[in-house]
């Protein structure tokens, strides 16, 4: 039997950041799913983890210590990332920051032995040192490629120790003079532990900066089905067993749907319209075995910020929802991340882009705006 790996791009709606559903990390045992190198390729050619041994990860989350819920979060994703020739490293930081793998060809065996080793929590939250290091140490090499950047953190200052908030805005500047430094080379993924609220909200803002990762929880990826599909997402793509002229597959490359064609203006009710968009969605992807789903969402600027990201959840929360219920998609296997105003399709010229007026008139030119691209990966 051959297999084909697609990737189908679906515009449907504006969404925000919503966690899929799992269990708690446990600490037992974990039988990593093995992903073929024969079905999945290098998408990315290096990637570096930032890991948080500040104080605060030694508080305890659900009856274990943050620390240990990373260090199992990062053993698991090592047993997932399949053999291939990536370029790794990974730094912590606490009271200072430490190099403690690579950067350096990408060995299971050599980073599983460093994460296990892994120290516990000291010190304040310098997560900008870390980044720095990261930075000086990684990622002014040539040769890097594409680069994937794993932010392991529970996202919160401990101000007993160290300047609070103010931790915060450091790390998204040295955040920020990353992404100027490595452009669309860079995706930042934040991972965080445990589910403090204010913690998510600036791991989220890390992840905005990179502009093409996405935030998730320690939670959602603690099986080894979720924890395979997030492997996918931010390292892995597809590779053909064929010339495409020979590939068998009737699904589409790209469909187009409107956040208007779902979903009334400024509504988060699934329209019938919509509901049939999306069953003939799942009719043309046939009988496609589905590994990851993901979706990123965008918004038009009308409005505020944190209007559109509220209206965005709810609305991702609505297409989620419709195919969890109606075509027994497991919730597991779907990730989502909002964008809000993120890459707008009219441009970014001086605040409207091509967009100019107001009304009706603006409403209407930045309908392209109103999108959600879902991507998703299936071996046939």
């Amino acid at each position: 039997m051959k297999n084909d790996i697609r990737a189908i791009i679906l515009a449907v709606a504006a969404i925000s950041l919503v966690g899929c559903a799992a269990t708690q990390p446990s600490g037992s045992s974990f039988n990593a799913k093995q992903l073929s190198t024969a079905n999945y390729a290098k998408k990315i050619d290096t990637f570096v983890i930032i890991h948080d041994a500040s104080s605060s990860m030694g508080n305890k989350h659900m009856g274990r210590t943050k620390i240990d819920i990373s260090k199992e979060v990062l053993s698991n994703m090592n047993q997932t990332i399949p053999q291939l020739d990536f370029n790794s490293g990974l730094a912590s930081y606490g009271s200072g920051a430490k190099v403690h793998f690579g950067l350096s060809e990408h060995s299971r065996s050599g980073l599983g032995g460093v994460i296990a080793k892994l120290t516990s929590a000291n010190g304040p939250s310098p997560m900008d040192a870390g980044l720095k290091t990261t930075n000086n140490k990684f990622l002014t090499g040539l040769g890097l490629g594409k680069i994937a950047m794993f932010i392991v953190s529970d996202g919160i200052s401990d101000v007993s120790n160290s300047g609070g908030p103010g931790e915060r805005n450091a790390a998204i500047s040295a955040a920020k003079k990353i992404k100027d430094q490595l452009g669309d080379r860079v995706c930042i993924y934040p991972i965080q532990i445990g589910d403090e609220p204010g913690g998510k909200e600036f791991m989220h803002e890390l992840a905005e900066i990179g502009g093409c990762g996405f935030l998730t929880n320690h939670k959602h990826i603690s099986s080894p089905d979720s924890m395979a599909s997030f492997v996918i997402m931010t390292l892995l793509g597809p590779i053909e067993s064929e010339p495409e002229s020979q590939v068998s597959d009737t699904s589409p490359d790209k469909i187009t749907f409107s956040a208007d064609a779902l979903f009334d203006f400024d509504g988060s009710v699934l329209k019938q319209d919509g509901k049939e968009a999306l069953d003939n969605l799942m009719a043309e992807l046939g009988k496609v075995k589905y590994d990851v789903i993901i979706a990123l969402g965008y918004t038009d600027h009308i409005g505020s910020a944190d209007y559109n990201k509220k209206l965005s959840l709810k609305r991702a929360e609505a297409v989620k929802g419709y195919l969890v219920s109606t075509h027994s998609i497991d919730p597991s296997d779907i990730f989502v991340d909002g964008k809000g105003e993120a890459n707008p399709v009219t441009g970014v010229g001086t605040w409207h882009g091509l967009c100019k007026g107001k009304g009706k008139k603006l409403k209407d030119c930045l309908q392209p705006d109103r999108r959600v691209e879902i991507e998703i990966a299936g071996v046939r």
